[in-house]
């Protein structure tokens, strides 16, 4: 009995997953989609992440100009001030030219070497007239047989050496006074005035080479001050945009490029970020030894229109590579 009822278990068991199989089978394909699709929709994410280069750099201007003191003098007037813009060819001082420096510059508006070589050339051409006539005068009497043939060969060897004397005492004269011209115009320019028929005046004056601010101002520079020439009276620059100037490691140089976006901080601006774009990057490294690790220079332009950053502040820059 038990037996009947074990078999009658088994086909009823046997006919039901044949019955799935025959329905599967028959089942439509949009149906297995559909099923399926919510697996076949989800897409693998991308990964997307960026990496960060971080290094210090200082700030400078992006252009600076050196103004010396060439001469010996007093100063008289000092109307700039450290940070104050100027344009070019402002006033920075005046002063007032010691006696020594007056005969200096007298000395090289009227060199003397020039006034001694046209005297040299005036007595060449003062002795080249008799010799030539002299000269002429042996010619017809060689002709004649009057005089015998070697006086007129020396006449004729003194002549073509005076004629080469005075080229040369020519060809120096017109250097001479061509570096002269040329010196006068650089004296006009360090001078700031004009050197009207070879009269110096007695005060002269400092100017701006180019339009910024005054970014410098030597201490020894004060009215009523006897100074010796100095190599650094002033110090304009320009100030918008400024430069960062940093070295990153060989590593990170590498993938650096021009027009790179960096974001540019300081410690002594807190809370205040500056977007900076990469200039320049060498390709040159600073170190050249197998010993020590090798640096790249960066350099970065910051827009700096509230004039928030100055010269010699240190800076911290982040570049971020998107990969």
């Amino acid at each position: 009995m038990w037996m009947r009822a074990l078999g009658r278990s088994k086909g009823a068991a046997l006919g039901g997953w044949i019955l799935a199989i025959i329905l599967v089978g028959f089942s439509s394909p949009a149906a297995l989609y559909a099923e399926k699709a919510p697996d076949s929709q989800v897409a693998s994410p991308t990964p997307s992440w960026e990496s960060e280069i971080i290094f210090n750099g200082k700030i400078f201007c992006s252009v600076k100009r050196r103004i010396d003191l060439p001469f010996k003098g007093v100063i008289t007037s000092v109307p700039v001030h450290p940070g104050q813009p100027v344009k070019a060819g402002d006033l920075l001082a005046t002063y007032r030219l010691a006696p020594e420096s007056l005969m200096a510059i007298q000395q090289r508006l009227s060199p003397p070497q020039i006034s001694e070589m046209e005297i040299k050339l005036a007595e060449v051409e003062r002795n080249l007239v008799p010799l030539a006539s002299k000269q002429r005068e042996l010619t017809h009497l060689v002709q004649k047989k009057l005089a015998p043939p070697q006086s007129l060969d020396r006449a004729n060897r003194e002549v073509r050496l005076l004629k080469k004397e005075r080229a040369t005492l020519r060809e120096r004269l017109q250097k001479d006074r061509q570096l002269a011209t040329q010196d006068q115009e650089v004296l006009r320019q360090v001078l700031g005035t004009s050197l009207k028929s070879g009269q110096v005046p007695r005060e002269v004056s400092l100017k701006a080479p180019i339009d910024g601010y005054v970014i410098w101002v030597n201490p020894a520079i004060r009215v009523d001050a006897e100074l010796a020439p100095l190599g650094a009276a002033f110090q304009v620059g320009v100030m918008n945009p400024m430069l960062v100037r940093a070295q990153a490691f060989e590593i990170e140089a590498l993938q650096i490029k021009i027009g790179d976006l960096a974001e540019v901080t300081l410690d002594s601006l807190p809370g205040q970020k500056f977007q900076g774009k990469v200039s320049r990057v060498s390709w040159s490294s600073t170190t050249t030894t197998l010993e020590q690790p090798a640096y790249y220079e960066v350099e970065l332009e910051v827009p700096n229109p509230n004039l928030a950053l100055k010269e010699g502040l240190k800076a911290r820059i982040i570049l971020r590579k998107s990969k």
